[in-house]
């Protein structure tokens, strides 16, 4: 009977917050709501691990004689007739033409049965030890999301000049979205996870359109047409395996004796899956939608790029990777994702918008996550789990921070961030605590690369587009830190001021961050192991957590390989202490100001001088964009043909 509790307060609750959100629209009620259902999902999500411990790894949920799968069915043909109605309303043919596709598939697969009596599987939702990591992400990233956003959203409205407030339909759509993933994540039946996969493309499409300007509203769109078209793949991969093993059971397919089945109609439908994947989590060609997400408000692009969209892509790929581990629709998959991520880092060095920065880097991780997935064996399916949990942390906390920063500066500019640091310390501070746990040791993004990097050695094109993709992430993430540690030669700080919930979510995600990276062991061996340990791949190489870190160990247990993380945060914590000694001991008459031509003023944003005319001259510090060799207009349509050539090969080769 606990089971099925958690489960409606992992999948209800929000859902029932998300409509009181709506109907009560006074914001301090709206406030206790949201307030209440963090620290219920929270309980949830620790209750779920204390459970999932007791239980040797996993729990099962069966409703028996319940017509829930009749209550899923009827409620998936009205998604897809409101889908099908915003294509009509917005007069664009191709979302109705995409729609009308899934529902006739549909609707001929589940009512008329036309490719065979479908038999629904007994386990209803499953909980596994990756499914708990999804559900950790979901259940804690997004509800310090949706209090960040409290303080965020009136200021948000305030600065786009809404004169009514939209903040009721905003945290419906939220809230509903968190349980949306939270069902994703946990269910065992393949038809079900496409009704909850349309849900969060629908949500990401009111959320994006959310300020209702023209250009919100055609991102948007973009959005849902490019879901809609991974909807047309993912119920057609249904059909495919369900003739192929007569099964709607995701452990079923995904279990690696599917590759016994690799033959006919399945490689076909774990294809299309896997395309289903790709459009999700924006791998190219599809990264379009995602970067126009960022034209929604931060809390958005948080949700979206963290812990709830994108990942729902990386999570069903990863899931069914081991129902294609060493095969050469696995090398394929691979080679998408190293592709997306050599791509998408080089393009991020481009930018100098903080969002756009933020959304390559992010596109580029989830291809890496994909690439991991598709190289299958033990040490790439580790390092794919453990990317998915530190580049959550790291990259929802770096949006809530340049959502701060924009609010406080004006700007997402990263060139008007230069003195930052006195302006606005606190966020200032967390931000570049951020961004280095997204590039340096012994922070837990770092430590995947080097697994992938290991995981990769025998594949030479995979391993090349993932030490290429690497050494450009270096040169974006340290340009922008560079930028924002700028300061101006003049003691004075300003005092930050921000709202308490804005304060304490960026504080939670901060420590999130770094319990992550320090607990990696713990991390790993309690939640990351005894999954992968379970899964029959390729375990020549096999990952350790001991005391000092992660070791990579060989035949008969040799070690070749590691990273002792522990030494790591020994030296930076040394080094820390070290600089807050020098900076105390430093004596203001020991700063020397650079000869600037004239009379240094007093502006705290950067270094300015008074020139013989007597006019205020900026110094200006800017960064190096090479946009001729990597700026968007230059390679976006050819690494799209090359990306959209790739995957057409994926088919062909499948086929």
């Amino acid at each position: 009977m606990e089971e099925y509790l958690l489960l409606l307060a992992a999948i209800l609750l929000p859902a029932l917050g998300a409509v009181l959100c709506y109907t009560i629209r006074k914001s301090s009620v709206r406030t206790v709501i949201v307030i209440l259902n963090t620290l219920i999902l929270f309980a949830v999500a620790g209750v779920f691990t204390q459970k999932l411990f007791a239980s040797n790894g996993k729990i099962s949920i069966e409703f028996g004689t319940w017509p829930i799968a009749e209550i899923i069915k009827i409620l998936d043909f009205l998604l897809l007739v409101y889908i099908g109605y915003i294509g009509f309303k917005m007069r664009k043919p191709l979302i109705i033409l995409l729609t009308v596709v899934q529902f006739v598939l549909f609707f001929l697969f589940e009512v008329f049965g036309v490719f065979g009596h479908v038999t629904e599987h007994g386990s209803a939702f499953v909980i596994d030890y990756l499914s708990l990591i999804m559900i950790l992400l979901v259940s804690v990233i997004g509800p310090i999301v949706t209090i960040f956003a409290l303080g965020y959203m009136k200021e948000h409205e305030h600065h786009s000049g809404i004169k009514k407030s939209k903040q009721p339909r905003f945290f419906m759509v939220l809230l509903i979205f968190l349980g949306a993933m939270n069902a994703l994540v946990m269910t065992n039946n393949i038809s079900w996870m496409y009704f909850f996969w349309e849900v969060t493309t629908l949500c990401s499409f009111l959320l994006i359109s959310h300020d209702g300007n023209s250009e919100s509203v055609k991102n948007a769109l973009r959005a849902l047409w490019m879901n809609s078209l991974g909807g047309v793949a993912f119920i057609t991969a249904i059909i495919l395996i369900y003739k192929s093993k007569g099964t709607l059971s995701i452990d079923e397919i995904s279990s690696a004796e599917s590759i016994m089945d690799f033959t006919g109609l399945m490689p076909i439908g774990l294809g299309l899956l896997c395309f289903a994947g790709f459009t999700k989590s924006a791998q190219f060609p599809f990264q379009g939608w995602l970067l126009g997400a960022m034209v929604a408000p931060t809390p958005v692009s948080a949700l979206l790029h963290s812990s709830t969209m994108v990942k729902a892509g990386v999570y069903l790929v990863v899931r069914m990777a081991p129902a294609f581990s060493g095969t050469i629709l696995g090398k394929m998959v691979a080679v998408v994702g190293g592709f997306t991520f050599l791509a998408g880092s080089a393009i991020a060095i481009s930018q100098s918008n903080a969002k756009r920065v933020l959304a390559y880097s992010t596109i580029a991780n989830l291809g890496l996550i994909i690439c991991c997935a598709g190289l299958g064996n033990y040490v790439a399916l580790g390092a794919a789990v453990m990317l998915m949990v530190f580049h959550a942390v790291s990259k929802g906390l770096l949006f809530l921070c340049v959502g701060t920063i924009e609010h406080g500066i004006g700007s997402r500019d990263i060139e008007d961030m230069q003195g930052l640091m006195k302006k606005m310390p606190f966020t200032t501070v967390i931000t570049v605590i951020g961004m280095i746990s997204m590039l340096l040791p012994p922070f837990g993004v770092l430590i995947t690369k080097w697994l992938a990097i290991e995981a990769a050695v025998n594949w030479p094109l995979v391993l090349i587009l993932i030490i290429l993709g690497s050494a450009f992430t270096v040169v974006f993430w340290s340009k922008w830190i560079g930028i924002i540690l700028t300061m101006s030669y003049k003691p004075k700080f300003i005092k930050e001021k921000l709202p308490a919930s804005v304060k304490t979510s960026l504080v939670l995600l901060l420590l999130s961050v770094i319990a992550s990276s320090v607990g990696i062991v713990p991390l790993f061996n309690k939640f990351i192991k005894p999954y992968i340990d379970g899964l029959t791949i390729d375990n020549s190489q096999v990952l350790t957590g001991g005391n000092l870190g992660i070791q990579l160990e060989g035949l008969r247990g040799a070690v070749v390989g590691g990273f002792a993380y522990i030494l790591f945060f020994i030296i930076i914590f040394v080094l820390i202490l070290g600089i807050v000694y020098l900076m105390r001991k430093t004596k203001a008459e020991s700063i020397k100001q650079p000869y600037l031509c004239g009379e240094n003023t007093d502006d705290i944003r950067g270094i300015e001088f008074i020139s013989p005319g007597d006019k205020t001259e900026n110094v200006v510090v800017r960064n190096y964009y090479m946009s001729g060799v990597f700026g968007e207009q230059n390679l976006t349509l050819w690494i799209n043909i090359i990306a959209g050539a790739i995957i057409l090969v994926m088919f062909g080769v499948v086929i």
